[in-house]
């Protein structure tokens, strides 16, 4: 039963995240009086996607052939770290934030690969801007996740679950607002959503993600933007199960409430922000990786 409720979970991340960039897109679309596509549209796209043939550079390498298979098997495993209405994962026994943290980095880690292994100009630019966001945002990301770790005396995402549901208000603490402030801001940054980002668009000089997967087609692109798409729900989903997590099936369609609240709120800081210039970025993640060190010092204050 335990193996069945981790798989539920696992599935429910990975089958709502390209709803969850619909819900943030047609949020922007209705703010600016557009009707927009429809909220089944990335899944459209997708399966359009995985019945397409992949085009590989002669020039690429193994790499470009795996890398895609990679990033979505990563982002894949991630998720089943991740309790959506029930502390019972796929990793449960030993879902331990470092390794979740360090899958999160691999997935990382094979995009640029791939972005530079196709031997286009964009590429290199696309890779090169990627690692550059990765280096600044992961410190951010990691001292605010450690801090919910020491709130809780755990760093087991399933029992920090356990104890926030029994200890709701926990997540309303001077502290658990800057460590989810601070994840929200390294969740836009990597995804690659503005103010760092903007999916929208394909202007060389603006673009990162988009420059990465440039030479990416069929199915290859297909699981690249499907990875990325789990990866942006990891983090939602993240945040989500920090506020008010409750078990059961009351826990389902509250953590399903929480989703897209989020969604619309990123949707929400989309169209009321500009996209930052590149040499901009680095302040923005500075304020995230301020939120999360001043949360680790008020926590030590409260206590």
């Amino acid at each position: 039963m335990e193996v069945l409720i981790g798989i539920v979970q696992l599935l429910l991340i990975v089958i709502l995240a390209p709803g969850v960039n619909a819900v943030i897109h047609k949020t922007k679309c209705l703010i600016r009086g557009q009707k927009g596509p429809s909220i089944l549209q990335p899944y459209r796209d997708i399966y359009k996607l995985l019945n397409k043939r992949s085009v590989i550079s002669d020039t690429a390498s193994w790499i470009s052939r795996f890398a895609p298979y990679i990033i979505f098997s990563v982002s894949v495993v991630a998720a089943a770290f991740i309790p959506v209405f029930s502390s019972k994962t796929l990793f449960h026994f030993s879902s331990d934030v470092i390794g979740f943290t360090y899958l999160m980095a691999l997935g990382t880690l094979f995009l640029t690969l791939y972005g530079l292994d196709q031997g286009s100009a964009f590429g290199g630019l696309g890779s090169s801007r990627e690692v550059t966001i990765a280096a600044l945002a992961e410190p951010a990301m990691m001292i605010a996740i450690f801090t919910v770790c020491i709130m809780n005396g755990t760093s087991s995402i399933s029992e920090i679950f356990t104890k926030l549901s029994v200890h709701p208000l926990q997540a309303f603490s001077v502290s658990s607002v800057f460590s989810l402030l601070a994840l929200l801001m390294v969740a836009i940054a990597e995804s690659a959503r503005i103010p760092v980002d903007n999916p929208e668009t394909h202007l060389e000089l603006t673009m990162v993600h988009e420059a990465m997967i440039l030479e990416a087609s069929g199915r290859d692109l297909a699981l690249i933007e499907l990875g990325s798409l789990i990866k942006q729900a990891i983090f939602i989903s993240f945040i989500a199960s920090a506020i008010f997590p409750i078990s059961g099936l009351l826990g389902f369609i509250w953590y399903l409430l929480k989703v897209f609240s989020i969604a619309i709120l990123i949707g929400f800081i989309e169209i009321s922000n500009a996209k930052l210039r590149f040499f901009r970025v680095p302040d923005f993640l500075a304020v995230a990786f301020t939120l999360s060190v001043i949360s680790l010092i008020v926590h030590y204050l409260e206590v």
